[in-house]
């Protein structure tokens, strides 16, 4: 009947919904929701038949399925009672007793959903003759409403825990009444039950899945922490007095003090005799950086929860503790559907009443032995003895890899292909590019041996069709810039999507930005479908092979052309319409596995829904994947049929031998791990394509389901069907008015956002209309003093000009006479080392004659002063008549007079330079505002002002001209000197000494140089 189900069995019921502390809604034993009015009843009386088995699901399914199309519903009203001594009692519509049903002969209860009314059934034994076999009856009721069934549960299950808990209370009673001696122990066997809870997305608490006794938790998510303590079996009841709260840790036995205390949210016993302790886990502590930390894909990691109870009259408190494995995964992980039990660990408690003096003291009981059945999980108790915490968990034998479902995006897609096939597929393209609307015949072909992978994106786009849309890529970047209402959906989507593939692994990388705008762009284009899940996994596989505007585009050719979007449309009637010429082709060429799929209750759509909306790509290995597309795009939707009946009829074996869990799991762990291979791929692609499916067959199941819902439609009660499209509108309206008052509320936020936003920017225009007046106003001041500056810089340009030419001027000059002075210079070095030698010969040609005579020889001598040190400059001449020169020492000291002299003036000059340095510094303060404006303006006047103050050159000059009439006036004297000693000789010896010596023409050629000399020092001289 496609309905989905959900089985109860009593005791079950009771343990699971006994922690509701409100009793059911009930007025004497009548349920108050059950209890509706006459005229429109809300629970139906559908019949009842025997059954063999009372737990046979498969039989009470087919019960309900029997009683369901015979249609003789009789509306009525059950009451359930609070009391498991008393009945369950069923009335028709005018309150009559119509059976009754003691509790206690309640067997096992189903409850079952279909899309327009529930179903609710309970076996009943209806013989109790112990001479006869039993006789089992089933009893079905339905409700429109699935709420009512809800209730009816509701209440089954609260009268049945009533039932367990007095069944324990008749046989423990309180542990002072015990009769025990202190020679015999009691044994008591406790278990102790963890389960873990997680918020979801929308903040709800889920619980979190296990495999093999290792939760599969998600990073940084709040979690909620259920420790359960129960009493399995004792002489009495042990009652629990205090309990010190839920301790928390990583690893394996851990010490107390390395346990962190959880927030405990409630510690009570339950109606079951259970005493349950939840606690808040927040996972994001700093305690907890292990456990919160996403663990590798062969890694797990030890958990230790613990709890403290004591127990009334004994003293010692003892702790229970459970270590389990725990692996951690992405918070945005989304988990199969799959059954979770609470990890449990059984204790052995033995207890010995302690001797008292008093009669009437309270009787104690002293612990003799308390510790776990398992012996690798020991208590927590022995753990301080400086054992090292253990907190990776051993890789188990029986848990591999083949136990978790292979990520998408896996496998390896090879590039190598031989030099013949590339040679064809050039042929073949060349022929297809000279008339891309028909192709060519030997292309297909070609397609089943598979396209190259360096050739698959062009080859794509030619077999959509993309030349026929060229507009589809120039409108996809406006399409993003649109608003899109399904932005939400699409990212929580793309984290999911390939995630074994190296491009789309990284968070908000390149691949997932990609991806989200096509996603993103399909949405806002196909506004019927708008974004649908497992869209994504197709985009990434065309995203791997072109850039994302040509990926969109086939993307649209796919869902439009080869009608894969008609698969989302309506309700899903296409791809039902799928399910049915699937499950019709097994029937024709598998039918032993349709005949166990049969047997199994398992439907297409439970394996086949991911291979129609996602083309295969949700879970198979990319090779495959790739291959797949090749066909699809080639022969079209027939192919999803070949590919299926022959993983159906590869995998034909090893389905027979699975049960309806085993089947499923197959189907979403074994089956993709096939394949993993790409020479394992080739031999299925291969097998699909000789299968031989008749076209013609497909459009007959096609016309017999479009038949079939005609007559479903013509054969449903019509109250029935407008009660149920009456429901549909009432749920349609809600939903209009959720998404009106949502609008509402959204209008009215936006506009005060708006109002904001106006306020904002009328001030914001108020200050900006200021700010440009006052920028007006700069801008002429700027201007103005631009105009001022270019006046002043026009002005300093022509006096830097006239400047220039003077300095040239003057420079030119000066080199011209420096020239001269070198000259002259040279020509008076010249003469005077002639000279000297003269005046050397002449004077030792005056001594000798003067030595001879014996007159002047002794005044010779007494007129030869001592010799002494007489300091010149460097490069000066020595002369004097024996090595000293009195006239000359009294130049030097003139000399040093004018240098002292000199010193002072330059001195002053120093001061004076010093002083206007300050006065330029001021300056340049005054004109700070005009260096920022036109800083190239203001250095280059101030460079040139500077340089028209600064007396650097003229000083460098006049110090070359002094330097030069220096050495000119000591060379005049020098050569002054000779003429002056021979005069002196001359008047120190005799008349005949002096005939003897002829100087008159020496003299006259001293005199003739010292004239010369006197006319160069004159010509040296600056102008006054």
């Amino acid at each position: 009947m496609g309905s989905s189900e959900v089985l109860v069995d009593f005791p079950q019921v009771s343990a699971q919904l006994s922690a509701n502390d409100s009793s059911p809604e009930s007025v004497n034993g009548v349920t108050a929701r059950a209890r509706d009015s006459s005229e429109s009843p809300l629970l139906y009386y559908c019949g009842c038949a025997e059954i063999a088995n009372p737990k046979n699901e498969h039989a009470i399914t087919s019960i309900i399925n029997q009683l369901c199309s015979e249609a003789t519903f009789m509306a009525s009203s059950v009451a359930v009672p609070k009391n498991c001594q008393e009945s369950v009692r069923l009335f028709d519509q005018q309150s009559c007793l119509v059976g009754s049903f003691p509790v206690s002969r309640i067997v096992y209860c189903k409850k079952s959903v279909c899309p327009d009314r529930c179903f609710l059934a309970f076996t009943f034994l209806a013989s109790t003759d112990e001479d006869v076999d039993p006789c089992y009856q089933c009893h079905v009721l339905s409700s429109p409403d699935q709420a009512v069934v809800d209730t009816v549960m509701s209440d089954f299950a609260y009268v049945f825990a009533q039932s367990d808990t007095a069944a324990l209370k008749r046989s423990n009673g309180p542990l002072d009444n015990c009769p025990s001696t202190s020679c015999s122990p009691l044994s008591f066997t406790f278990e102790a039950q963890l389960s873990i809870k997680e918020k979801d997305d929308k903040g709800n608490l889920c619980t979190s899945p296990q495999e093999k006794c290792c939760f599969k938790l998600r990073r940084s998510r709040e979690k909620l922490v259920t420790f359960v303590v129960s009493q399995m079996s004792g002489p009495r009841s042990l009652v629990v007095e205090k309990c010190f709260g839920l301790l928390l840790a990583a690893g394996r036995n851990v010490k107390s003090a390395d346990m962190q205390l959880l927030d405990v949210q409630s510690m009570q016993a339950n109606q079951a005799g259970q005493y349950v302790i939840e606690a808040l886990w927040d996972p994001c502590l700093p305690p907890f950086e292990v456990l919160n930390t996403e663990t590798p894909r062969e890694t797990r990691v030890f958990m230790t929860v613990a709890t403290d109870v004591l127990f009334a009259n004994v003293p010692e408190p003892l702790r229970f503790s459970i270590c389990c494995r725990v692996r951690v995964f992405d918070e945005n992980e989304r988990f199969w559907n799959m059954k979770s039990k609470p990890v449990g660990e059984r204790y052995q408690l033995e207890i010995q009443e302690v001797p008292t003096t008093s009669d009437d003291a309270v009787c104690e009981f002293g612990v003799v032995r308390f510790d776990a059945d398992n012996r690798n999980l020991s208590s927590m108790r022995r753990s301080s003895k400086g054992i090292l915490v253990n907190l990776v968990a051993p890789p188990d034998e029986n848990e591999s890899d083949s136990d978790e479902p292979l990520l998408s995006g896996s496998g390896e897609v090879s590039s190598e292909c031989s030099e013949l096939v590339l040679a064809n597929w050039d042929v073949c393209l060349s022929k297809w590019s000279d008339n891309l609307d028909k192709r060519p015949k030997e292309i297909v072909n070609l397609i089943r041996n598979g396209i190259p992978d360096q050739l698959r994106g062009d080859v794509w786009q030619l077999l959509a069709g993309c030349h026929e849309v060229p507009q589809l890529s120039k409108n996809y970047y406006s399409l993003l810039e649109k608003d899109c209402p399904n932005e939400q959906v699409i990212l929580r989507d793309i984290h999911r999507t390939f995630p074994a593939h190296e491009y789309f692994k990284q968070s908000g990388g390149v691949g997932q930005e990609a991806l989200y705008k096509i996603s993103k762009a399909y949405a806002i284009y196909d506004v019927e479908v708008g974004y649908c899940q497992g869209l994504s996994f197709l985009a990434a596989s065309l995203l791997l092979h072109m850039p994302e505007e040509r990926a969109f585009t086939v993307l649209v050719r796919i869902m439009f052309h080869y009608g894969l979007r008609d698969l989302f449309k309506q309700g899903f009637e296409t791809l039902h319409l799928r399910f049915f010429q699937l499950e019709r082709l097994m029937r024709d060429y598998l039918p032993t596995l349709s005949a166990h799929f049969d047997k199994l209750h398992i439907e297409t759509h439970m394996f086949a829904s991911q291979w129609f909306l996602t083309l295969f790509t949700a879970k198979f290995p990319l090779s495959m994947v790739f291959h797949i597309i090749d066909l699809f795009l080639s022969e079209g939707m027939n192919t999803i049929f070949h590919i299926a009946l022959a993983l159906l009829k590869a995998s034909e074996q090893d389905l027979l031998t699975q049960d309806f869990e085993g089947a499923l799991k197959y189907f979403r762990v074994a089956l993709p791990r096939k394949y993993k291979t790409e020479s394992t791929a080739k031999e299925l692609i291969q097998c699909a394509v000789q299968f031989r499916i008749s076209h013609k067959r497909v459009t007959k199941y096609e016309e017999e389901f479009i038949e079939m819902r005609q007559q479903e439609a013509e054969s449903q009660n019509p109250l029935e069907r407008y009660q149920r499209d009456n429901l549909k509108l009432k749920e349609e309206v809600l939903r209009l008015q959720r998404e009106n008052d949502d609008l509402a509320c959204e209008l009215v936020t936006s506009k005060v956002h708006l109002r904001n936003d106006l306020d904002a920017a009328e001030e914001n225009i108020e200050s900006l209309t200021s700010q440009l007046e006052r920028t007006g106003r700069l801008c002429k001041d700027l201007q103005e003093e631009n105009r001022n500056l270019l006046h002043e810089s026009e002005h300093v340009k022509e006096t830097c000009r006239r400047e220039l030419l003077k300095q040239e001027a003057d420079n030119k000059r000066d080199r011209i006479i420096i020239e001269d002075y070198k000259q002259m210079c040279a020509e008076l070095s010249a003469k005077l080392e002639c000279l000297q030698k003269k005046f050397d010969e002449e004077r030792k040609r005056f001594m000798e004659i003067a030595e001879e005579c014996e007159n002047c020889s002794p005044r010779i001598e007494e007129c030869r002063p001592a010799p002494e040190e007489v300091q010149r400059p460097d490069g000066a001449p020595e002369f004097g008549i024996f090595g000293s020169n009195h006239c000359f020492a009294d130049q030097i000291d003139q000399i040093n007079r004018l240098e002292l002299e000199l010193a002072q003036a330059k001195l002053q000059l120093v001061e004076c330079e010093c002083r206007n340095q300050d006065l330029m510094h001021q300056l340049n303060q005054c004109h700070a505002c005009h260096e920022q404006k036109s800083t190239w303006i203001s250095k280059t006047i101030n460079s040139i002002k500077e340089a028209a103050r600064n007396p650097t050159a003229p000083n460098s000059k006049k110090d070359v001209n002094l330097t030069t009439l220096w050495w000119m006036q000591l060379l005049f004297l020098n050569f002054n000197e000779p003429s002056c000693r021979l005069a002196q000789l001359a008047e120190l010896v005799c008349q005949s000494c002096a005939e003897k010596w002829r100087w008159p023409n020496e003299q006259s050629m001293f005199a003739q140089f010292e004239s010369k000399t006197a006319l160069a020092v004159c010509t040296m001289l600056p102008p006054a």
